[in-house]
């Protein structure tokens, strides 16, 4: 079994007893079942242990990792704690480090290589470079760039969901060498981003024996009340409640077990005021020693002095513990550790040295005789002895010596009682030190240095570190981190720095845009502008008018989006920008592209493509084609549509694009979805689906999950389809997308008129539409409503309900014609046909008839000519292969989601049909 992490010593040189284990018998027999369960059905097993400050988490953990190490000696442990600066994140580097064997402050060169070594161990020469780019979000640690990573440039949100199935896949790997079990301590300080990190986690790892055991206190329930709800069936919840008296009493005697004669009233007095919390009862024990109610001499004799215990002021929780702990110092104790604690958890002997001679000039010769170093490491000592601080083993940031503190709330205690007046100077001091002293400045190092020049009121310089500390953050997606410290940054830098504000604004704006926030994201956005028209800066002006355009765009505010477009494609012309320039005729094209305006949409995708490939970028130009390909499908142009989507296929293998290869290979499902072909392109999505599962892109999974539902309906497998779509709506619920939960309540209806449950069907179809309407999407629009249309025919042609259907139908054929959306005319003008062609007395009016046979002429016409495409687009079956990073649905061209395909049955011509009778 490996090292599980530093145990807590016991009470180092004062002659305090180490308690042993009490209580806990049944919730340790808990846990030691999960990980049995885990070893023995290789799956995944979560524990997460609740209680107080004190009340024992770290020490149960100990035990157990003991028990483990006999019933379980396969078992591997690795442990790490999350922290208030770096959230889970901290965690994760610990786990990783110590799995790889890294140690602090060794080369950096030499940790890449031996975290390179293991990887390849364990994965062989498959994909190395990107996992270790992936893993190397975790570790702190940058490797040599990769295909797949600048896949990932414009598309963060994807890239944060490969890194955290990269982490899952590597714990899964490393699990079929012999099981683990990692510990994750005080998860309260996760922070919402490090929640939603270890829930990814969680949910994701599969069949592998893992067991993974939160530590947190009660807090982190309140906020995040299911934590313990997911995965389902697989999440324990143990509580560790206070020690009972009986207990208590028990610990007490063993703290106080070095020394003879122990009073009652020392071990009552301690159980009383400690409340069943163990901490709270050491420190009290300890407070005896300190404050002389027993005193030791040289030889070891205890006198124990009664009176002044009634004299003393005992703490009535872990609070007043620390404080009466603070009294019992010296002033020269006090004062070292004010400045230690004004470096936070960690202090070096180096910065005391410098906060030491703060005001003080220097000697006439600069020798060894005042070096104030071996003072304060005699002071140290006599510190580690009683308990307050711990030596650090091992290199550390500033290569200095180190020690931190044994209790957090000593060290919150102590910095406050430093004066505000004093801590400003002390602060500088520090962050000039750390300034030649830190060799590595990663995110970490630079939020130290950040906080040190803002308290020492330096705020432009506290405001580069913030800066750059954010851009960090932003690379390994902590979204909610990044965003935090561009906010802190561009706080303090007010009106200096615009080059740094600039970019601020910018990737401020893509965070916010990322987290949903589009009005915060465009008012970022619009300073942003503001600067670089103050500048002339057209090229930084165009990026501005084009983020603005996109993001209404996502709003469905089509025409500001193409003013803000066209503005920016000006603004790359003026500047020489071919690859902003590129990007803006793509964009175009797609916003043209959802106003249902495909030949248009063509010449600007085409023009952006002829660019793209002067450029020679492949990833971009196999960007290009996918879109073009979507264009071309949805006007029905089956053949061009084929072509292009199997280009962008092949190209997206050659660059590695793993992602976009996904997206490819659902969209080529989906032509084989508008034939007809369902159980061939069920057997394409669920590939791609696996694969979004194994990078954990809910999304992704979500669409995927939308088109196998839909093409289970039409295969008239209702109760399959309703299991799935019913899935996906919780899913789209969740992740706030309006466009893509439309789609699967238009589903569901579909799914309950195939099963004459007419009143579900029309509540579903009548939100969806709804839904449809208000995000703008004309297509979508269209083929709601004759959806709708279909089910409200199902009461009859001469019903008020009949009359809204017709009105429906005429809707959606004016839409589709409108829009040159050809297959959707055809479908709707075949359905439109079906409902005129019945009535409840069996005769059809002359009229309705010729209009009827009108509308399978044209209808007739239409599939005809697509068969014609179709039956020369080719069958690759090479689609079926590859390895992906799932893409998938309209990625590419934004908003709209799942193709929506609406047939029921197959003409014999083989064209698909259109919509769905549900008779």
């Amino acid at each position: 079994m490996s090292d599980p992490g530093s145990k807590r010593p016991p009470d180092d040189h004062l002659p305090i007893g180490r308690a042993p284990f009490i209580g806990r018998v049944a919730e340790r027999a808990a846990v030691k079942s999960a990980v049995q369960r885990a070893v023995r059905e290789a799956r995944c097993e979560v524990v997460t242990l609740v209680g107080a400050a004190g009340v024992g988490k770290s020490r149960f953990v100990d035990e157990l990792v003991a028990d483990l190490a006999v019933d379980q000696p396969m078992l591997r442990v690795y442990r790490g704690a999350a922290r208030e600066d770096r959230g889970a994140h901290a965690a994760i580097a610990t786990i990783l480090r110590s799995r790889f064997a890294l140690h602090e402050g060794s080369d950096a060169h030499a940790q890449a290589n031996e975290v390179c070594a293991q990887v390849m161990d364990l994965f062989g020469d498959r994909r190395v470079d990107e996992i270790l780019h992936f893993l190397g979000v975790f570790l702190g640690m940058r490797f040599g760039a990769t295909l797949l990573a600048e896949a990932f440039l414009e598309d963060p949100r994807a890239s944060e969901h490969v890194a955290r199935a990269v982490l899952r896949r590597l714990f899964e790997v490393d699990a079929q060498r012999s099981p683990l079990l990692l510990v994750f301590e005080d998860v309260h300080l996760a922070g919402a981003d490090g929640i939603r990190l270890l829930r990814s986690l969680i949910e994701g790892l599969r069949a592998a024996p893992i067991t993974v055991l939160f530590t947190t206190r009660p807090e982190l329930l309140a906020t995040a009340h299911d934590f313990c709800a997911t995965p389902a069936g697989r999440h324990l919840r143990v509580d560790l409640a206070p020690l009972d008296e009986g207990e208590s009493t028990v610990m007490a005697r063993a703290l106080l077990s070095t020394i003879e004669n122990v009073p009652g009233e020392l071990v009552r007095k301690a159980v009383s005021l400690g409340g069943g919390n163990p901490l709270l009862i050491r420190q009290i024990v300890r407070i005896y020693f300190d404050q002389g109610v027993i005193a030791v001499d040289d030889e070891g004799i205890a006198t124990i002095d009664l009176d002044r215990l009634e004299r003393i002021s005992l703490p009535m929780s872990v609070e007043d513990a620390a404080t009466t702990r603070i009294a019992a110092l010296s002033p020269s104790e006090v004062e070292l550790l004010k400045w230690a604690a004004m470096m936070g958890r960690v202090f070096w002997v180096g910065g005391l040295v410098v906060l030491g001679r703060t005001g003080k000039e220097p000697p006439a010769l600069w020798g060894g005789g005042e070096d104030l170093a071996l003072q304060y490491r005699d002071t140290l000592k006599g510190l580690v002895d009683r308990g307050y601080v711990a030596r650090v083993n091992g290199p550390t940031d500033t290569g200095d010596e180190a020690y931190s503190f044994k209790d957090d709330l000593d060290r919150e205690r102590l910095s406050a009682l430093v004066p505000s007046e004093d801590a400003e100077q002390l602060h500088l001091v520090l962050a000039e030190w750390l300034e030649f002293r830190l060799v590595h400045r990663g995110e970490e190092q630079l939020d130290l240095l950040a906080r040190q020049y803002e308290r020492g009121r330096r705020p432009l310089r506290a405001a580069r570190c913030y800066l750059t500390s954010a851009d960090l953050a932003r690379e390994r997606y902590a979204n909610q981190k990044a965003l935090e410290h561009y906010e802190l940054g561009l706080s303090m830098l007010g009106e200096h720095d615009i080059g740094l504000r600039l970019d601020a604004h910018h990737h401020l704006g893509d965070v916010l845009a990322l987290l949903g926030r589009g009005d915060e994201a465009l008012a970022h956005f619009q300073k942003m502008l503001r600067l670089a028209y103050r500048l002339d800066l057209k090229a930084k002006g165009g990026a501005a008018h084009n983020r603005i355009g996109r993001l209404y765009r996502d709003a469905g505010k089509l025409d500001d989006c193409m003013r803000h477009l066209g503005t920016a494609l000006a603004l790359f012309e003026a500047a020489g920008d071919e690859k902003g320039i590129a990007a803006s005729f793509d964009d175009i094209g797609k916003t043209h592209w959802l106003r249902g305006a495909y030949e248009t949409a063509l010449r600007f995708l085409q023009d952006g493509l002829q660019r793209r490939e002067a450029q020679g970028d492949k990833r971009s130009i196999a960007l290009s084609w996918n879109n073009i390909g979507l264009v071309f499908q949805d006007s029905g142009q089956y053949k061009a549509a084929y072509d292009a989507l199997v280009k962008a296929r092949d190209l997206r293998r050659e660059a590695g694009d793993l992602p976009g290869l996904v997206v490819t290979l659902n969209n080529l499902g989906t032509i084989h979805s508008d034939r007809g072909e369902d159980h061939e392109a069920i057997t394409i999505w669920k590939q791609a689906l696996e694969l979004a599962h194994e990078v954990g892109d809910r999304r992704r999974q979500a669409v995927l999950l939308l088109n196998v539902g839909e093409a289970r309906y039409r295969m008239r497998d209702a109760e399959e389809a309703l299991r799935i779509l019913t899935e996906v709506e919780l899913h789209c619920q969740e992740l706030g997308d309006r466009l893509l939960l439309a789609e699967a309540r238009r589903g569901l209806g579909k799914a309950y008129f195939l099963n004459n449950d007419l009143a579900t069907a029309r509540r579903y179809l009548e939100n969806a539409l709804e839904l449809f309407e208000q995000v703008r999407s004309k297509v979508h629009v269209g083929i709601a409503q004759r959806s709708l249309a279909e089910v409200l025919a199902a009461y009859g042609a001469e019903s008020e309900e009949g009359k809204r259907a017709e009105s429906l139908f005429r809707k959606s054929l004016a839409a589709f014609e409108a829009l040159g959306a050809e297959l959707e005319l055809a479908r709707t003008a075949r359905t439109f046909a079906d409902f005129l062609s019945t009535s409840p007395a069996g005769v059809v009016p002359e009229s309705a008839f010729a209009e009827a046979e009108s509308m399978r002429v044209r209808s007739d016409e239409i599939y005809a000519r697509l068969h014609h495409d179709t039956a020369t687009a080719g069958r690759d079956r090479s689609i079926r292969g590859g390895t992906t990073d799932p893409g998938i649905q309209r990625v590419d061209l934004g908003p709209p989601s799942g193709r929506e395909r609406e047939r029921d049955d197959t003409p014999p011509d083989g064209v698909p049909s259109p919509g769905a009778r549900g008779r």
